[in-house]
């Protein structure tokens, strides 16, 4: 049977008053919607001590929430910064290799360790340019030196910032060996947190190229043209070859983590920089989860 305890927590950083399964989801960021709804549709909630039953009933800061739910896993425990996490540092720019379960900056929930804050204890000040989903691991960059970031800003924003995934997809898909998926994007309606193929959306372009195949699952090398949240999880998704591993846009239980790693970063000759490249190493919690097969195709990658 599976460990139920009970957790206690106190609403805080709210805006206004907030739907409970929202109030709980923001404390619980790794339960589900539907989890979250379960949960408070069959009683297990308390306000203040008094039971609550319906999603929609709205609480406050300050309001003492009690939840009875399974036992959530252990998160990934980063109180000090890991100098293995060092990818290269240049006299203007530090590349670092985030674990999955660890965020990319703080949030208003707050609480959680995140990366920029422990390299900004580790090196001083930094600025971090772009961001990985909590759940996705590689190489990130941070800037120290105020002169490389206008470049920086001018290449992000005009897309020649070249990045590349690694990815264990479900398998049959729709892939072929090599492709372009090209679609549009939105959020789903009424769910920030969610997004979707749509035909009203933004456009969002992804190539891949297929790197091996075996007992249904198959590596894949992605390089997002576009950035639009979610894209690259969402579009193997629509491709029916989801992830494994997410919890958004698959199966959960299919991975112990989320199979999607940033593997590699490229800046572009520009402004009289040169063109750098940095590559954050598979770790061993993504290469564990592969078949035999195709682990030694992911190592030298």
């Amino acid at each position: 049977m599976t460990e139920q305890q009970i957790q206690k927590f106190k609403v805080l950083n709210l805006d206004g008053p907030t739907r409970i399964d929202r109030a709980i989801r923001l404390q619980f960021p790794d339960f589900g919607r539907r989890k979250v709804q379960a949960l408070v549709n069959a009683k297990k909630a308390r306000v203040n001590g008094k039971v609550v039953w319906m999603c929609s009933w709205k609480v406050k800061n300050g309001d003492k929430i009690e939840l009875l739910c399974e036992k959530p896993e252990e998160k990934v425990k980063t109180s000090q910064f890991k100098d293995h996490w060092i990818v290269r540092r240049d006299s203007d720019v530090i590349a670092l290799n985030k674990p999955a379960g660890v965020l990319s900056h703080k949030t208003r929930v707050g609480g959680d360790d995140d990366i920029l804050s422990l390299a900004t204890e580790k090196f001083g000040h930094v600025v971090l340019f772009h961001r990985l989903d909590r759940d996705t691991s590689g190489v990130m960059i941070f800037t120290q030196n105020t002169q490389i970031n206008r470049y920086l800003d001018v290449a992000f924003k005009a897309g020649t910032i070249e990045k590349e995934y690694v990815a264990l997809i479900q398998s049959p898909n729709e892939l072929q060996n090599v492709g372009v998926i090209s679609t549009r994007m939105s959020n789903v309606p009424n769910r920030r947190d969610i997004m979707r193929v749509s035909p009203h959306g933004k456009a969002a372009e992804t190539h891949y190229e297929v790197v091996g195949e075996a007992e249904g699952k198959m590596l894949v090398k992605l390089w997002p043209k576009t950035g639009r949240t979610h894209q690259l999880r969402v579009h193997m998704q629509y491709m029916h070859g989801a992830i494994l591993g997410d919890r958004l846009y698959g199966f959960r239980k299919s991975a112990k983590r989320l199979m999607l790693h940033a593997h590699r970063i490229t800046l572009p000759e520009a402004d009289g920089y040169p063109e750098r490249s940095y590559k954050a190493p598979l770790p061993e919690d993504f290469i564990s989860q592969l078949p035999k097969a195709l682990r030694k195709l992911a190592k030298n990658l």
